[in-house]
């Protein structure tokens, strides 16, 4: 069949176009670094995509939220750590108090040490971060224990999802700590012990070692509990960035493609146009002379 100067031309238009289309698509590519940015690019691949996508905005959500948690759980560590050397030195106060020669001045000086001590016990019974009151189970927006040292809080644990099916504590229990709820009332055995030295009774001074131990016993359960606890969030925090690591560099071997060879062919696109332009102009110069 003899081809016409018409069916030249077209043929020829026809394989400009997809030029065209090939320069266009190699020029999207190497501008945005990826070689799907839309299900008709590769409808496996954007799929693909998507769903890394999707759960690389979960895990980074989850490992934000985990960090918070973590932050909380080192202040109320941090807090208890003082607590426990508090308790110490109201020990320290009972034994030296106890000792029948001191005098009724000298255990009232002592009693107004502890006193202070039990205002400080209060404030880190009181904690607070970012906000939060972290020993106020989950009425965090108020103080947990009142003027009196009266607990007002609640013992509700708070979980935080890690991954699937894993959701660990993500607070302390202030009761448990600073309350009867955990075996000792750590305000009520500093009061007692107040009370025993301004009372100048040595004998009840003496019976209130006994309940500063298991106080500080409690308390040390505590700061523990919550060291474990920030530790438990910060290892989920590890495990989470390399998990980001590894499903973004998969997603990237899948869809974002190699840079050097998006370069390549977006320099080989070009260069096909180009002639490709070059030629449909002599065809045309050429059929113009025909015509004439």
């Amino acid at each position: 069949m003899r081809v016409s100067e018409n069916m030249r031309l077209a043929n020829t238009a026809s394989a400009q176009s997809r030029l065209a289309q090939r320069l266009d698509k190699a020029s999207r590519i190497a501008t945005r670094g990826s070689n799907v940015a839309a299900p008709s690019d590769d409808p496996v691949a954007y799929a693909t995509k998507v769903r890394s996508d999707n759960a690389l905005t979960l895990i980074e959500r989850r490992s934000q939220l985990a960090t918070q948690v973590s932050g909380e759980l080192d202040v109320a560590e941090g807090a208890l750590s003082n607590a426990t050397d508090l308790m110490s030195r109201a020990r320290a106060a009972a034994v030296e108090g106890a000792n029948d020669t001191l005098d009724a001045p000298s255990r009232k000086l002592l009693a107004t040490q502890v006193n202070a001590l039990r205002d400080e016990m209060l404030g880190i019974a009181n904690t607070r971060y970012a906000n939060k009151y972290v020993f106020a189970g989950t009425k965090t927006d108020t103080p947990p224990f009142d003027a009196l040292g009266a607990f007002v809080g609640n013992d509700i644990v708070t979980r935080v999802p890690l991954m699937n099916g894993v959701e660990p504590p993500a607070n302390v229990s202030g009761a448990k700590i600073f309350t009867n709820a955990g075996g000792q009332d750590i305000l009520g055995a500093l009061k007692t012990l107040a009370d025993a030295l301004n009372a100048n009774d040595p004998n009840a001074v003496r019976a209130s070692i006994d309940l500063l131990d298991a106080s500080h016993t409690q308390l040390v359960q505590g700061q523990t509990d919550a060291g474990l606890a920030s530790e438990r969030f910060r290892s989920a925090i590890d495990v989470m960035s390399g998990t980001k690591v590894a499903v973004a560099s998969t997603l990237s071997k899948q869809v974002d493609g190699d840079p050097m060879q998006q370069l390549t062919e977006l320099t080989l696109a070009k260069t096909a146009y180009e002639q490709g332009v070059a030629v449909t102009r002599q065809l045309l110069s050429l059929s113009s002379l025909t015509r004439q």
